[in-house]
């Protein structure tokens, strides 16, 4: 082979050797871009699916308010309902007139027991006579029909309606040792300034409560 041909090759050589380098630039140029666009289209795919939730309505029922916990407000427990003095007092007194009057029906309507009624009123008589504390009370009457006695006494005020309660149990649980302890039940009618406590008669009970 001369000079002359010797140069003429050597282009072609070139050109061969260059291109698998070239192939192999273009190869990592493609490599090194594609998982940025891969991702690129994943996260657009994956903004683009995203949609905003609905809430499902029924036909013909009423929508319902959709609110966040941030939104929703913070649970407060009811506050307790406070009566004042007179309103409580008003309310006692009603339930108080409720059975003063049933006991007082029922008391009325009763047949009385002459002989066993007329023993058992002087008996409470001198109960009332020898106590202390009940000498203080102001009486209006005592009576006995056939299961039950009545003893009214005036009270003006609840103090005079609560010393008077406390008197007579006393005086029942101690007078005589106890003869006429039985049981008992007080009815108040305050607007009328009225007490009246029952006791029934041995193997009977008040059946106005």
């Amino acid at each position: 082979m001369n000079r002359q041909d010797s140069n003429r090759s050597l282009p072609l050589w070139l050109a061969l050797l260059v291109l698998p380098i070239l192939a192999l630039a273009i190869y990592l140029q493609v490599n090194k871009t594609s998982p940025q666009n891969s991702a690129d289209a994943t996260s657009e795919n994956h903004s683009t699916n995203i949609v905003n939730p609905i809430p499902v309505v029924s036909v013909g029922a009423a929508p319902e308010a959709v609110t966040t916990p941030a939104d929703s407000p913070a649970l407060v427990p009811a506050e307790p309902v406070r009566l004042d003095p007179e309103s409580t007092r008003s309310a006692v007194h009603q339930v108080e007139n409720s059975v003063y009057e049933r006991a007082t029906a029922m008391f009325e309507q009763e047949a009385v027991d002459t002989a066993w009624a007329g023993a058992h009123e002087q008996a409470l008589r001198d109960m009332f006579a020898q106590h202390e504390g009940l000498q203080r009370v102001s009486v209006n009457s005592i009576s006995c029909h056939a299961s039950m006695c009545r003893i009214e006494v005036f009270t003006s005020r609840d103090a005079d309606a609560d010393f008077f309660t406390a008197m007579f149990y006393d005086g029942l649980a101690n007078f005589r040792d106890g003869a006429l302890n039985a049981e008992a039940a007080i009815t108040r009618r305050m607007e009328l300034g009225v007490t009246s406590v029952y006791v029934a008669r041995k193997y009977h009970t008040l059946g106005f409560y």
